[in-house]
């Protein structure tokens, strides 16, 4: 029996979490390791300065391991203290909003958890769905669009537990459209760079300090073949395959030349 371990960062009550969990339950054996509490926006941050706690409840007649830390310290305690053996895929999400562009990418939890286990040498895959916020209000997101995208996710998990993933690809970023319909489909798309107009809003407070808050306005248009566009613009899967080894390459510009040969140049006469 295939060995899958789940993650998030909404937390053990997401409805993207349980969507997936019951999904899932079929394919293998899960261990299921997630943040008490939201952790959106944490990245692969991991936790130093405060002690980890760790706990089990049993939720939809699953097991949860809860801790007080980020998705990063769920999965380093999972692959190193939950789980005797290394699993055979970590499945991370169903993320309530996307996580689409290299923006995202980097900031999201729940592809932290996936890019941790992926560090680690295990198949691992990131599953977000985009959420109107008039939807999150009137509460349609708990009662539409998951339980399609838990059984597409099922699908993709299942296949890679069979095939495993291509040469030289690590881990697979999946976002699903807020509407899945009959024409959805899935395409394999690259990251969009940034999909934010980052804003700083100044407030002050009752005793006239000021605060700053951080926010984002999502871009209205996408470039062609982007995850992006697949999702906002065209409502698809969008499937991004990312390869953490194609991160850094070696290049013989005349630039990088100029900077290796100056900074060679300098420690050398430091140290005559």
């Amino acid at each position: 029996m295939a060995r899958i371990l789940v993650t998030n960062d909404d937390g053990y009550r997401s409805p993207g979490l349980r969507y997936l969990v019951r999904a899932l339950s079929d394919l293998g054996d899960l261990t299921i390791i997630c943040p008490e509490q939201q952790r959106s926006a944490a990245g692969l941050s991991v936790t130093l300065h405060k002690p980890l706690r760790l706990r089990k409840i049993v939720y939809d007649n699953h097991l949860y391991y809860l801790m007080n830390g980020t998705t990063g310290d769920c999965v380093s305690m999972g692959l190193f203290h939950i789980m005797d053996e290394p699993p055979d895929i970590t499945v991370s999400g169903i993320n309530i909003g996307e996580n689409i562009s290299l923006l995202e990418f980097f900031m999201s939890g729940t592809v932290a958890g996936a890019l941790l286990s992926a560090l680690h040498n295990i198949p691992s895959i990131s599953f977000s769905k985009v959420v109107l916020k008039a939807d999150v209000i009137g509460g349609e997101m708990v009662r539409g669009g998951f339980e399609a995208a838990a059984l597409i996710s099922r699908e993709i998990v299942k296949i890679v537990l069979e095939d495993g993933l291509p040469d030289n690809i690590d881990l697979y970023n999946v976002n699903f459209p807020n509407r899945i319909a009959s024409n959805s489909k899935i395409v394999v798309t690259r990251p969009a760079r940034l999909s934010l107009n980052t804003k700083l809003y100044i407030r002050r407070d009752p005793r006239g300090r000021e605060y700053y808050w951080l926010w984002g306005e999502k871009f209205k248009s996408f470039p062609r073949g982007t995850d992006g566009y697949e999702v906002f613009i065209n409502g698809n899967i969008s499937l991004t395959p990312i390869s953490l080894s194609n991160i850094s390459y070696e290049s013989s510009s005349r630039k990088l030349k100029h900077l290796v040969d100056s900074v060679n140049d300098l420690i050398h006469d430091l140290f005559k």
